[in-house]
């Protein structure tokens, strides 16, 4: 699975992107909202994402950063910014519709990494609720992976890895969505190898 990430000039150009589908419920569950979105990427500021789940009223209890969203009815993201260069460094990032993100980095599940205040600032994370639906749009900025690679370098056919999902760890309603197949006895979100190579054309 390969996905194609458009540069655009403005987040208003993000629903023009390719769309990529969290539709691989790798665990079962009757629950399964429909869950889609856009990545892009924009010059001088970093890559843009906007992800949309059609469900009405989301668990949403959670509002402050890096509180465990994942328990709420989430939308997640992770990338690998330079998969060749440290094949392990992944950042995750996690909201649920108040907006409350989830963000941190580093080599594996374990001993993640937070962020400065600032970061999370800039990454403008937003949730916004519909009568049918619910939007998320973050951006992971070009200063934030800086920050983890100590670098932010990005040109035509610059290849970066990543995931989308969709989440409710509590009870009720109870589902696990990612955009690529995982093969995993276990839920589990947290495995790079199986995420999708993303192409900046």
């Amino acid at each position: 699975m390969e996905y194609e990430i458009h540069r655009i000039s403005s987040k208003e150009e993000i629903d023009s992107c390719p769309v990529f589908y969290v539709d691989q419920y790798n665990w079962g569950g009757t629950y399964r909202p429909r869950t889609y979105g856009h990545l892009a990427f924009l010059p001088g500021t970093g890559f843009y994402v906007k992800m949309i789940c059609e469900e009405k009223d989301p668990v949403r209890i959670y509002k402050n950063v890096n509180d465990p969203v994942h328990l709420d009815s989430t939308m997640e993201a992770f990338f690998q910014f330079y998969p060749l260069e440290r094949p392990d460094c992944y950042l995750n990032f996690e909201a649920n519709a108040n907006g409350a993100l989830h963000a941190k980095y580093g080599d594996g599940r374990k001993d993640r990494s937070i962020y400065p205040d600032s970061l999370y600032e800039a990454c403008c994370c937003r949730g916004r609720i519909f009568e049918d639906h619910w939007t998320l749009e973050l951006t992971v900025p070009l200063e934030l992976i800086q920050y983890v690679y100590g670098h932010s370098d990005f040109d035509t056919g610059s290849v970066i890895t990543c995931n989308f999902y969709k989440i409710k760890e509590s009870e009720g309603n109870t589902h696990f969505a990612s955009f690529t197949k995982i093969v995993n006895e276990t839920p589990d979100f947290h495995l790079p190898r199986y995420f999708a190579a993303a192409i900046l054309r």
